[in-house]
């Protein structure tokens, strides 16, 4: 995973847009109602789409730059990436999301659709063969236009990970995971770093269900930080991150404290726990880890995080990270509009479409 940690370091260096962020006049209260157009307005949707596809070109396929035949591809990727976003945000079906934009022409100007709209079909191919790597990429730029308005610090960080039950039981990229006194799931494990300041994510991975926390949360939290410089303090982590690797990388490397949660039972029966130590312990790392418990119930209920419907890991992958991005750009949005209230208010935010 290091290999990996110097590729994407390596990937973003190219520099991002410097985008206008000062304040947008909005409603002092109430909702904002953002339109489809008016919400990529606000985030600079369509220079993060270009910026993303161009980092991520040259790791990218050759099928993305042409159509079928060989013939040249009728439709832009950037099109078909802000097209994803916005089915993401407003949890549309295919159908619904194309004929939206086929009857409302600003939109579909916005996205840039010049001449004509694309169909189900054809935008059911395209998204897929997209890939992960432009979603992700345009899922960092986001983060860092949050880190730059100062909404999200990344002093605090919580890791942790969440379980997603496979849409179809022949997922090739799903796995079994059970945990003691629970029912067994055949899915996979969202691992997902957060700013406990803003309670919005700085990055997440998608595996199989059965692989531990611990073999995953050091990278995520590694990646998070160096990505964006961030100067963390604490980093927050249930007993499943109580590894030595995981003391190493926050302690030694990001020079951080780790208030990872400790399971007295591995210390044996007779070892007992004061009062004072557990009040403690209630107070200073378990509570603020009850921050991203709450995030993953928010994702799951407002944005749709376990209801997807698509298969294999890269699809899969591609689907979360466009979940993330719904949660960003809603939190962008309201902090353009001046309205920091608003950062996790979905329904505040958008329009109804």
């Amino acid at each position: 995973m290091e290999s990996i940690t110097n590729w994407l370091w390596s990937a973003i260096q190219k520099p991002m847009p410097l985008l206008d962020l000062s304040p947008l006049p909005g409603k002092p209260r109430g909702k904002l109602h953002l339109t489809p157009e008016q919400l990529l307005r606000a985030i600079h949707a369509q220079a993060l789409a270009v910026w993303s596809l161009q980092v991520a070109a040259p790791f990218q396929a050759s099928r993305l730059k042409r159509g079928p035949g060989g013939r040249p591809a009728t439709y832009r990727d950037s099109s078909i990436l802000l097209m994803a976003v916005v089915h993401t945000v407003w949890r549309k079906s295919y159908e619904q999301i194309v004929d939206y934009v086929a009857t409302h022409r600003e939109l579909a100007v916005e996205l840039g659709f010049a001449e004509r709209t694309i169909s189900q079909g054809q935008y059911w191919e395209r998204r897929t063969a997209l890939g992960l790597l432009p979603v992700l990429f345009f899922f960092l730029a986001l983060v860092a236009q949050l880190i730059r308005l100062g909404v999200i610090r990344g002093q605090e960080l919580i890791v942790d990970s969440s379980l997603l039950a496979a849409w179809r039981g022949d997922d090739p990229g799903a796995s079994r995971q059970k945990y003691a006194g629970k029912q067994s799931i055949f899915g996979y494990k969202v691992h997902t770093l957060l700013c406990h300041h803003a309670d919005l994510p700085l990055f997440a991975l998608v595996t199989p269900a059965h692989v531990h926390d611990s073999q995953v949360g050091w990278f995520v939290i590694l990646v998070g930080a160096l990505l964006f410089g961030l100067k963390v303090l604490v980093v927050y982590a249930d007993a499943a991150y109580f590894d030595k690797r995981m003391f190493h990388i926050v302690h030694d490397i990001l020079g951080a404290y780790p208030a990872i949660h400790y399971n007295l039972r591995k210390a044996g029966k007779k070892k007992l726990a004061t009062l004072n130590f557990l009040e403690q312990w209630q107070r200073l790392v378990t509570a603020p880890r009850t921050a991203i418990e709450r995030h993953f119930a928010w994702l799951k209920r407002y944005f749709g995080l376990k209801y997807f419907q698509c298969f294999t890991l890269v699809r899969v992958m591609q689907f979360v990270q466009l979940t993330y991005i719904a949660a960003l750009t809603v939190a962008l949005a309201a902090e353009r509009y001046q309205r920091p209230e608003l950062h996790r208010r979905r329904s505040m935010v958008l329009a109804h479409l």
